[in-house]
């Protein structure tokens, strides 16, 4: 092991808070270790450049970072260090970052996760970091490449691509004690922020098991979460029905891409959770492309912008779902997604119908509940394909609603609450259909209440939005691969 200071190393680790960020050049694991047992708050590790085969880091240095001083283990080379075999790292510890490393080749781990932050960890960050093709010849092998854990950590800036084996590219799970009730709320807030990382083409031998993202699960379902999930850019997720599945409460979802991908963003469990500023794209040739899937209570999905998606006559799938549930759920089954707003999203060139409301899950055996007070309010549909080219059809007729101040480009009977608008009246401007409300048809009144619900809902977060950020798609929210992943792959 090599180090640099500006003054003697017995100085350094004396007198630390006078003096400099010092750095420590590794090259194995023994150095690695005794590296962590002296650095100090704003210290960095490097790992020389190279490839490293079967290294299982624990990234748990004996002292801890300060927000100002943060400590970091870095690749020399932002992506010329490169572990492989049944490789992985642990972050453990406050305030600590992880940074540049590249995790490429046939995986020979058993089911240790590739990425991850303990229970204990907490403002500590991975960034700038790649997994690759790292999956084991057994695709039943079932691990995840980045594990979310602890209170504030952050995910950003990394590239996942090619996972073929069980379990997500991303999880976040929640701290459980021994007494921990399952279905119960007691389980600690993590305040997660996960952005501007690109989630590339996965595929399973079967059809589930496979999201790019996992917030939570059934039995920590109940979980006030507080994630946010923004600027991600999710491409070519293949066979699984979901490619977020979201499991916990008060979860955020905003300004995220998704192309040619077979599933759905879907809020599966939980409750209170928002969903706005998505951009989805669904042309893939394959006719499984999904939307958004909407299940239990308070969801709050407004705002987003739809295009290109082919299922819309399969099942669960269509570019928006809102789903009833099952008369005496298990936590892993469905609620009905009750009093459900969704707002100001704009479906565009899909296979219809564009919204369904009402489906439910009729495999389980046991009877549907229909969902409550769903509003369906400022929609826009427009260039409906496929053998339904209905904007909205009810499937449940204990379904209780308000529908208003929606338009629609297609000549279609009985949609009272869509207005038909005739197709040169809907404008294209910078790529995105856009209208403009109708004096006879348009409640002023009604969409202001809407405004002040969905502000009203978000206090949760502290943000408050303008009219403007809740009624139009702004082009700037849809990404493209150079604004996300890491900085080394363009």
């Amino acid at each position: 092991m090599r180090y640099r200071t500006y003054i003697s190393f017995f100085i350094a680790s004396v007198f630390c808070l006078s003096l400099s960020a010092a750095e420590y050049l590794v090259s194995n694991i023994t150095e690695y270790n005794d590296a962590l047992k002296i650095v100090i708050a704003g210290d960095i590790i490097v790992w020389q450049d190279g490839t490293y085969t079967d290294v299982a880091l624990n990234f748990s240095p004996f002292n801890i970072g300060t927000e100002k001083s943060i400590i970091t283990t870095k690749a020399q080379t932002a992506g010329k260090v490169c572990f492989t075999g049944k490789s992985y790292i642990v972050v453990n510890g406050q305030f600590l970052k992880l940074e540049g490393f590249l995790f490429q080749g046939t995986s020979t781990l058993e089911k240790e996760d590739v990425l991850s932050f303990t229970q204990n960890s907490s403002n500590c960050c991975i960034t700038n970091c790649a997994v690759i093709n790292y999956s084991p010849k057994n695709d039943n092998v079932n691990n995840n490449w980045i594990s979310l854990q602890g209170i504030k950590n952050e995910v950003s800036y990394c590239y996942l691509k090619g996972k073929t084996n069980q379990g997500p590219y991303l999880v976040v799970r929640y701290k459980t004690d021994k007494d921990f009730i399952a279905g119960s709320d007691a389980a600690p807030s993590t305040h997660h922020h996960i952005h501007h990382n690109f989630f590339g083409y996965r595929t399973l031998s079967q059809s589930n098991g496979g999201e790019d993202l996992r917030i939570g699960d059934s039995r920590t379902s109940f979980t006030k979460g507080f994630n946010i999930i923004e600027y991600n850019y999710f491409e070519e997720a293949r066979k699984e029905a979901e490619v977020i599945s979201n499991k916990s409460c008060d979860n955020i979802y905003r300004f995220n891409s998704f192309y040619a991908n077979d599933g759905a963003m879907c809020l599966r469990h939980g409750a209170r959770c928002f969903v706005y500023g998505n951009y989805f794209n669904g042309k893939t040739g394959r006719n499984e492309s999904a939307g958004i899937r909407i299940v239990n209570g308070q969801q709050t999905v407004f705002n987003n912008y739809l295009e290109n998606l082919e299922s819309g006559d399969k099942g669960f799938k269509a570019p928006i779902v809102v789903m009833a549930g099952l008369e005496g759920s298990e936590l892993n089954e469905y609620y009905a997604a009750d009093n459900a707003i969704v707002a100001y999203n704009t479906v565009y060139n899909s296979n219809g119908p564009a919204i369904k409301l009402g489906v439910g899950n009729t495999s389980k055996g046991k009877a549907l509940v229909a969902p409550r007070n769903v509003v369906i309010t400022g929609n826009i549909v427009a260039d409906i394909k496929g053998s339904s080219q209905m904007p909205i059809v009810f499937l449940n007729d204990e379904t209780s609603y308000t529908c208003n101040n929606n338009f629609r480009s297609d000549e279609v009977k009985d949609v009272a609450c869509f207005l038909f608008k005739k197709r040169g009246d809907f404008k294209l401007k910078n790529g995105f259909i856009t209208s403009t409300p109708s004096d006879d048809f348009y409640n002023i009144e009604m969409a202001k209440d809407i405004f002040n619900d969905i502000n009203q809902r978000l206090k949760i977060h502290q943000i408050k939005l303008t009219e403007k950020e809740i009624t139009q798609f702004n082009p700037k929210w849809k990404l493209e691969k150079k604004d996300v992943g890491v900085s080394w792959i363009k």
